[in-house]
């Protein structure tokens, strides 16, 4: 089994005593949130490797295509997680939810 499905069959088991026609609705959301963490440590193991900041020949230093790619994805992914979150009924502001955790995981503190 891939990350992704890993991580689908993950997310998926939280809805587990959400109503069923809630559950069927987040699916897509669910989905996609799996496929863009997946991404995500992609991204995240290219720009350990490679960097993130290139310079060129006079110096001057300009984002990766990666970074630009990553910074997008994961704003996408944490309004993915906090639509998830509010589906199921918690409180974004109140708990940590899956996007403070994955931030956690791959060593990115939030600002409190």
């Amino acid at each position: 089994m891939n990350k992704e499905e890993s991580e689908y069959k993950r997310l998926k088991s939280l809805f587990n005593d959400v109503d069923k026609v809630q559950s069927e609705l987040a699916d897509n959301l669910i989905r996609e949130a799996a496929f863009m963490k997946s991404e995500l440590e992609l991204l995240k193991k290219q720009m350990r490797e490679l960097g993130a900041v290139q310079v060129n020949k006079s110096g001057k230093q300009k984002q990766t295509e990666c970074a630009k790619y990553y910074t997008k994805l994961v704003s996408s992914y944490g309004g993915i997680i906090k639509q998830l979150s509010r589906i199921l009924g918690k409180s974004v502001s109140d708990e940590t939810d899956e996007f403070d955790e994955f931030m956690k995981e791959n060593g990115d503190e939030l600002p409190t």
